[in-house]
């Protein structure tokens, strides 16, 4: 096996995401403004096991989209055509023809492969496939937005955010 591209020390730099929701290990292979592959080492202590399912582990499906959207976040974070500044964040506004295919299991190694479509100013199209030993076990669209991070989304007791020219 060869070294990654991107280790799990530089992912979680990058990445927004914390414990126990950082969802990519590493990246295996990156082309700026086209595609990622990256790695998510599936085990068995991971909390979501505890509860989906006690008796029958099964990787949620959620989480696999998870692994799908950090991907392709790390992706837009390498590439020139979704310039971010700093403060800059993605949202993901659409989950479009995603199939699973296959459970995945505590043990398992996905493979998330993610391919840009469209980008169109601050919203980006992508398409991917995931898959454990070469079977695809969940495939599909997501879209992101880019916004500009506003430190008063964050807190439940803020004053609601109204439009510009509202």
């Amino acid at each position: 096996m060869t070294a990654p591209l991107m280790t799990f020390a530089e992912v979680r730099e990058l990445l927004k995401q914390r414990f126990p929701m950082i969802m990519v290990d590493t990246v295996v292979d990156l082309v700026p403004d086209r595609r990622i592959r990256t790695t998510k080492n599936v085990t068995g202590n991971e909390i979501q096991f505890l509860g989906h399912f006690p008796d029958y582990a099964i990787m949620p499906g959620t989480l696999i989209v998870e692994a799908f959207g950090q991907s392709a976040s790390i992706l837009f974070l390498r590439s020139t055509t979704v310039p971010m500044q700093p403060g800059d964040f993605l949202v993901l506004g659409l989950i479009r023809d995603m199939r699973f295919l296959a459970p995945v299991f505590p043990g398992d190694r996905l493979e998330i492969n993610v391919n840009i479509l469209k980008i169109a100013g601050d919203i980006t199209l992508v398409e991917g496939e995931v898959a454990v030993d070469a079977t695809v076990v969940a495939r599909g669209q997501l879209g992101f937005a880019k916004r500009a991070l506003d430190p008063g989304l964050a807190r439940r007791d803020s004053k609601p955010v109204t439009p510009a020219g509202s």
